[in-house]
């Protein structure tokens, strides 16, 4: 093989290589909140309606919460589970707090498949009306055929060098090669990476239901005044434990000392 043929090789590689990294670097990365639109108490116009998105690869994400009585708290966490079994998703994140008044908070994000999103949230809104809600539709469609011509210009490349490779009769032809098809598989497998988040992240859509216990209730309501004084008796009893293990010892120290100075 002559050399003249795999120098001008190697410059085109480099130049096709500055290319797609120069596009890459160009190219930002897509903002899943790009997109918002809120809707009001009462959500009667679909999230597919609103979105201005039209490729073939969206993501799209809502956020939503619930507000539920004492009595309805648990069985309400209970349907909205049993919702995402049956759309076939899955819950990839939940957290549960209290406020000061004893209120609990439960919060859960659910990966539900994108194509039945729109009817996995009518559903979840049977079980209790939403308080509010906002979803974010984010087009990552040019990102996606991006990759593919990268990938296809990589691939093309590869073939190229593994032809020269069989035709290279020396040794350092061969390591040369070698090196560039090394990094050219390198570049593969990471847009290849980046191809399959895209794949993944548009399969499923993820909604973040918060769902809240007896939200808004007055100060002039009987629980609020029972639960601030189960809030002071605990803190009491808390107070008192700590101190005791601090006069308990000096207590102790006082009466044998005192017993002592009374036999002397």
């Amino acid at each position: 093989m002559s050399v003249l043929k795999l120098f001008i090789l190697s410059l085109i590689f480099i130049s096709c290589s500055s290319v797609s990294e120069a596009q890459f670097i160009g190219t930002p990365e897509p903002f899943v909140g790009s997109a918002v639109e809120d809707m009001s108490i009462g959500r009667s116009e679909s999230i597919a309606n609103k979105s201005v998105s039209q490729g073939d690869y969206v993501i799209k994400t809502a956020y939503a919460s619930v507000d539920v009585s004492s009595s309805k708290f648990n069985s309400t966490i209970s349907e909205v589970e049993n919702l995402v079994k049956e759309y076939e998703g899955n819950i990839s994140n939940t957290y549960l707090s209290t406020n000061y008044q004893g209120l609990k908070s439960y919060s859960l994000t659910m990966n539900v498949p994108a194509e039945d999103f729109e009817s996995f949230l009518n559903q979840i809104e049977t079980v209790s009306e939403f308080s509010n809600i906002s979803s974010n539709a984010n087009d990552v469609t040019e990102y996606v055929l991006d990759i593919d011509s990268r990938l296809k210009a990589l691939n093309n490349e590869k073939i190229a060098l593994e032809e020269i490779k069989k035709e290279a009769t020396s040794t350092s032809d061969k390591l040369q090669v070698q090196a560039q098809l090394r990094y050219i598989n390198q570049d593969i497998e990471m847009l290849q990476g980046q191809k399959e988040y895209y794949e993944k992240s548009t399969s499923y859509s993820t909604l973040t239901l918060e769902i809240r216990e007896g939200s808004g209730v007055s100060l002039f309501s009987w629980n609020y005044y029972v639960q601030r004084a189960l809030s002071w008796i605990e803190t009491i009893i808390g107070i008192s434990i700590s101190l005791s293990f601090v006069i308990g010892p000096l207590m102790l120290i006082y009466f044998v000392v005192k017993k002592v100075r009374n036999k002397n």
